[in-house]
């Protein structure tokens, strides 16, 4: 390789990891949902309650939807399927708001899932809640509440 290609290569790596490096928004007071944020809060036939609502919220305003959907496999696995593997025990909270942190290789195949480290530990946590949410045959009520 030329020395112009390799920096050409290397400059759009860079930007491709800055595109998925976005900081998710805060959540604010009140407001409308976006109809995006909408579906996702009141999908799968159940609206989330207020303990999960904010993670909806939080997910559909980073980049989660470039590799991951509710119900099928993009990239990464699907939001139920991530549900269905891990039971909604606090470790599990732990390790995968790691993983959304830290990124995560090797557990769902040999796609990578990218770091997030301007997501917070407590925005992790309220998306891994929202996550748990969507486990088949449990109702929203029984998932893992999140220490304030």
């Amino acid at each position: 390789m030329t020395q112009p290609m390799i920096t050409t290569v290397a400059a759009l790596f860079a930007l491709a990891i800055l595109a998925c490096n976005n900081p998710a928004p805060k959540t604010g007071g009140g407001g409308t949902l976006s109809p995006a944020t909408d579906s996702l809060v009141n999908s799968g036939g159940h609206s989330a309650d207020e303990a999960v609502r904010d993670g909806a919220v939080l997910i559909t305003r980073a980049d989660c939807f470039t590799c991951h959907a509710i119900e099928k496999k993009v990239v990464g696995p699907s939001y139920k399927d991530i549900a269905r593997k891990y039971q909604p025990l606090e470790g599990n909270v732990d390790k995968l708001t790691t993983a959304i942190i830290r990124g995560s290789r090797g557990i769902w195949g040999d796609a990578a899932m990218t770091p997030h480290p301007n997501i917070s530990h407590e925005d992790a946590r309220k998306m891994v809640n929202y996550i748990f949410s969507l486990r088949d045959n449990l109702p929203v009520q029984d998932t893992v509440r999140i220490k304030q």
